[in-house]
């Protein structure tokens, strides 16, 4: 069951707030290249995919940016094009999401009777993802896996993204154990080494050190991949059966 009291709603309207400067920040404003060197008629900037009412999160939110995005660099930016705006997004809707429009924003039992552009948008993520946020963003959070070829970095701003989604985010220790606990168990060993721990540490300082010991471990590996297959030096080569016949 989703929260209805008022921290969900104050939540709520903090959403709304951040996609409101989110189109503000983008569309607000004509983009001006004059004197940029930029020619827009020589960009080529790939058409939106349509959005069809899917309740993950990163969709909706990829969707929105390639369609502010095409907006801006098209010269659809500025408050003279608040229709144009809504058009374009009706045209990038499909299946659940362009039902949702007709039958709220232009069908004839539409329950009300001005939309602004934000209006839509926001109306789209109350429909088909606020109550899936609420319900599974602290799952997704503790369920966010490091991967060995990714960045510290990358895998800190998965995490953030996660709890920028929560109604009742962890607190900063919580946040730093998580993301602690879920480095591969040599780079935490590495880290902790080094006197980095969630108790004594900031996250500027454990990213920081985590990244330092991720970029340590792959110079060791380059090392180790050279020694097997021979590293040349100015007037000598040593290779590996060199090293065993020494």
């Amino acid at each position: 069951m989703t929260e209805t009291g008022p921290c969900c709603l104050v939540y709520l309207k903090g959403i709304h707030c951040s996609y409101h400067q989110l189109v503000d920040e983008q569309v607000k404003i004509p983009l001006h290249t004059t004197g940029s060197g930029i020619k827009l008629l020589s960009i080529r900037v790939p058409l939106p995919k349509a959005y069809s009412g899917d309740k993950d999160i990163k969709q909706f939110d990829g969707w929105l940016h390639s369609m502010l995005w095409w907006m801006k660099i098209n010269h659809y930016a500025g408050p003279e094009h608040e229709h144009d705006h809504i058009m374009l997004t009706v045209m990038y809707l499909d299946e659940k999401a362009k039902t949702w429009f007709n039958d709220n924003v232009e069908g004839i039992n539409h329950w009300r009777w001005v939309w602004t552009f934000k209006d839509i948008i926001t109306g789209l993520y109350d429909q088909f993802i606020h109550e899936l946020s609420i319900q599974d963003v602290t799952q997704k959070f503790y369920s966010v896996k490091y991967t060995t070829d990714g960045d510290v970095y990358g895998f800190y701003h998965e995490l953030k993204h996660y709890t920028s989604r929560m109604i009742h985010a962890p607190d900063s220790y919580t946040f730093n154990t998580q993301l602690m606990m879920e480095l591969p168990s040599s780079m935490i060993w590495s880290v902790v080494d080094k006197g980095v721990t969630t108790e004594t540490s900031s996250l500027h300082e454990i990213l920081h050190m985590a990244k330092r010991v991720k970029e340590g471990n792959k110079v060791m590996q380059q090392y180790d991949d050279h020694r097997q297959v021979g590293v040349t030096v100015p007037g000598h080569s040593v290779h590996a059966n060199d090293e065993k016949s020494q």
